[in-house]
């Protein structure tokens, strides 16, 4: 499984479903890629975790807000 980022049509945020604010991280591996001279996301676990709220989470998506912590560019 490569883990790469891909277009979307409209920008996404990534939410803790708990609290709803933005902070969180998911568990990956990533590998050394000769090629590319860099680590690249080789598998992507379930597990996720909400820096606000200090908890195990799922994280939502969800379209950005012109008035949103990420439209601003803080995280």
């Amino acid at each position: 499984m490569n883990a790469r980022i891909t277009p979307v049509d409209t920008p996404l945020e990534v939410a803790c479903e708990l609290c709803g604010r933005l902070g969180v991280t998911r568990e990956a591996w990533a590998e050394w890629n000769v090629a590319e001279q860099a680590w690249v996301l080789s598998h992507l676990f379930d597990f996720a975790f909400c820096h606000h709220c200090h908890r195990p989470t799922r994280p939502v998506e969800r379209p950005v807000s012109d008035t949103g912590p990420v439209a601003k560019g803080a995280v």
